[in-house]
């Protein structure tokens, strides 16, 4: 059986860390999740070959094959998109390579699931498609699926506005060949929303669900990110204990740790540092004196000077954050960015190689969308900002208005 991995798409929701690498390359405790499924395709006998469906930054793809999974003992082969053809689209791209039955997964999927559970269940029905569904507490995000009392998928919907159940498709099928006869060569199409509607009508499609031990979580935003962090520290927590300080990192005795915590290797931590649960410091990362962490992210390679605080925070890969910074609320700094020293940057996202010298973000107002418009403001910012930053915002809005799009993405240009 061969395994299709989905690996082409933008990434768009989480820009800007998917600005400098494809989606599938998004590295949790340092490990781009590609190498999670194939590390977890190893484990399948029936799977002989991985086809990598690709288009975005497949170079950055092709790469990491080459140097990192140079000793995959599985077939490699790779299929490129020669344009976006999203999931339906891609799957037809692979038609010629696969036979019968093959294994589709969502190159985003994080998750630990036993894909053999998977394909056993679908050698047991006479069904063409097979899909793993899970339950979440947002299934508003996901394809919702019913299913009758025999496990035929009765009812699927992508991203409903009121689901009827916490149900979701998992990102993970298997399919027969014959699917694949439906859709059209060359065109932009949706396995989702345009093919396994019409399956689940002619009865063609089971439901398989994943069991409570197994976690996953699409890594769809930066807020996913976070959450997938939280479960692998878990996860190692179960063995390990709750603190992972590699070999060649550097922690003095007065580094303060609490709650799950994982300093990768060549990481230097200052005099003073005190870093909090759910905070990932990746390798060769500096942390200068007196530095603060919480639920944060680091990719690696980064340098946080004295003093600086960082609070529910990602920071891609190599960038430089100066002394007395402060950055919280859910922000994310692109690869090899500069916050310049003595800045507060409250839930911005930051362009890659951005340098920011200033407060020139566009801080985005959770009120009535009346009061994201010059005059409109309070005189206390609702956030909570301090007053010299919330002046700022307000007198750049005074002269250029935020555009709806800087208000949803909080850019900071």
């Amino acid at each position: 059986m061969k395994a299709v991995i989905l690996a082409g798409g933008f990434g768009t929701r989480l820009r800007p860390l998917s600005s400098t690498r494809p989606k599938p390359m998004i590295p949790v405790l340092g490990k781009p999740n590609l190498q999670y499924l194939l590390e977890n395709l190893e484990r399948i006998p029936e799977i002989d070959e991985i086809i990598l469906s690709v288009h975005y930054m497949r170079g950055e793809i092709r790469e990491f094959i080459e140097e990192r999974m140079a000793d995959y003992p599985k077939d490699i082969r790779f299929v490129n998109d020669p344009m976006p053809l999203e999931t339906g689209g891609a799957l037809k791209n692979v038609e010629e390579y696969v036979s019968d039955d093959f294994m589709v997964i969502y190159g985003d999927v994080f998750t630990n699931f036993n894909f053999r559970e998977l394909i056993e269940a679908h050698k047991k029905n006479d069904g063409l498609v097979t899909v793993a569904v899970t339950k979440v507490y947002d299934p508003e995000r996901y394809g919702v699926v019913e299913t009758d009392e025999s496990g035929k998928v009765t009812h699927f919907e992508e991203k409903p506005h009121r689901p009827k159940t916490n149900l979701v498709d998992a990102g993970l099928y298997v399919v027969n060949r014959k699917v694949l006869g439906e859709i059209p060569k060359g065109k932009e199409v949706y396995f989702e929303r345009d093919v396994l509607p019409k399956f689940v009508g002619e009865g063609q499609v089971y439901a398989y669900r994943m069991p409570r031990e197994y976690y996953w979580v699409d890594l769809g935003t930066p807020e996913d990110l976070f959450y997938a962090h939280q479960i692998a520290m878990d996860e190692i927590a179960k063995d390990n204990g709750y603190m992972v300080i590699k070999e060649t990192a550097e922690v003095p005795e007065d580094v303060e740790i609490q709650g799950s915590v994982y300093i990768d290797e060549g990481a230097k931590i200052g005099h003073g540092v005190k870093i909090k649960s759910y905070t990932y410091i990746g390798p060769n990362t500096i942390a200068e004196d007196r530095t603060y962490f919480k639920h944060s992210i680091l990719i690696g390679n980064d340098i946080v000077r004295e003093g600086s605080e960082l609070k529910d925070t990602i920071l891609g890969e190599g960038v430089v954050v100066g002394k007395n910074v402060l950055i919280k609320e859910n922000a994310v700094v692109g690869d090899y960015a500069k916050i310049y020293d003595d800045l507060v940057i409250y839930g911005a996202k930051v362009l890659p190689w951005k340098k920011v010298e200033e407060y020139e973000a566009y801080i985005k107002i959770k009120l009535d969308p009346t009061k994201v418009r010059p005059g409109k403001y309070p005189d206390h910012c609702p956030l909570g900002l301090p007053e010299c930053i919330y002046k700022k915002f307000k007198a750049i809005a005074g002269e250029k208005p935020p555009c709806d799009e800087c208000i949803e993405n909080q850019w900071l240009f």
